[in-house]
């Protein structure tokens, strides 16, 4: 017999969700045989798989210890070895916002190599701000994702109850976000929002924007504010009006003006890419986190320093 005693950052999910976060061994044709039989239960009750978990409740499981092992039950987060001091831009008791650097990955990968994500997890912990023995289901993550090359703001939620909100606010673009680019060339307006349809070669890992629509391709609105002209490129401000993986470098490079630095998608530069998420700004009254309800996080640099 195995219980778990439902915390804060378990309730609000679906009793088949949970099972399958907190023991990864666990067969999903098993675990959805074992409810059917009525030997999940929650307070001493059989329940259905799509139960909502709440604050409180205790949950017990017959005949599945072998799926539930000491690994499973402490969540094991990557012990970080190298010592980064995270540049916080803001925090509060449900969200964390740092300065991602260029040349680091956001979320970890097949390489192994420490991530973002890394490092934010060493700091709550060690800060006691995410207690590792306490959860069961719950890890603090991000909520946006900036490419390798590409610095700036990410968002983090700290608890289950914000992190499903701000993943909710991001899907249905309440949350806008800005940047600060350097692009090749003189652009020929001030200001201009860019129309385009987008697809992805995940071989790859490129996208292409084009003009004109195509099979299986998502139209993208990118909009850009000139700030300063230099002799031979152009410094600008740029708002997401929709979401892609690559959509600002793709787009720029599709009018004739690559990021500065962005061999991928035609930089003829030798630079280090100068593109940096700058700005976050909430919309979101009548949610979980009202109270940042038209807050804009930003960074703080005069025009940010992209170099």
């Amino acid at each position: 017999m195995k219980v778990f005693n439902i915390n804060i950052n378990d309730e609000g999910q679906r009793l088949n969700k949970f099972l399958e976060k907190v023991s990864f061994k666990l067969p999903k044709s098993l675990m959805y045989k074992k409810i059917r039989k009525k030997e999940v239960k929650i307070n001493s009750k059989p329940v259905a798989a799509n139960y909502i978990l709440k604050l409180g409740d205790v949950l017990t499981i017959y005949g599945l210890d072998e799926f539930f092992t000491q690994k499973d039950e402490e969540r094991e987060i990557k012990i970080v070895k190298k010592e980064v001091k995270l540049d916080i831009i803001y925090e509060d008791e449900n969200i964390l916002v740092v300065n991602k650097k260029r040349g680091i990955k956001t979320q970890p990968d097949s390489e192994k190599k420490d991530s973002l994500i890394d490092f934010v997890l060493k700091y709550l912990v060690s800060e006691k701000k995410y207690d590792i023995t306490k959860e069961k289901s719950f890890k603090p993550a991000t909520c946006n994702r900036l490419d390798f090359n590409t610095k700036g703001l990410v968002l983090i939620g700290k608890n289950f109850k914000a992190l499903r909100t701000l993943n909710s606010l991001m899907a249905d673009g309440k949350i806008k976000k800005s940047y600060i680019c350097e692009v090749e060339g003189i652009v020929k307006k001030k200001k201009e929002i860019l129309y385009g349809f987008w697809s992805k070669d995940f071989k790859n890992n490129k996208v292409l924007i084009t003009f004109n629509e195509r099979k299986n391709s998502k139209k993208v609105i990118t909009e850009y504010m000139l700030i300063k002209q230099f002799k031979d490129r152009s410094l600008l401000k740029v708002f997401l009006h929709t979401g892609k993986s690559h959509q600002i470098r793709a787009h720029m490079a599709l009018i004739g003006h690559p990021i500065v630095g962005d061999f991928k998608y035609g930089s003829t530069k030798k630079e280090p890419q100068k593109l940096t998420c700058c700005g976050l700004k909430f919309n979101s009254k009548n949610t979980s986190l009202s109270y940042l309800d038209g807050k804009e996080i930003t960074l703080k640099e005069k025009f940010i320093n992209i170099n």
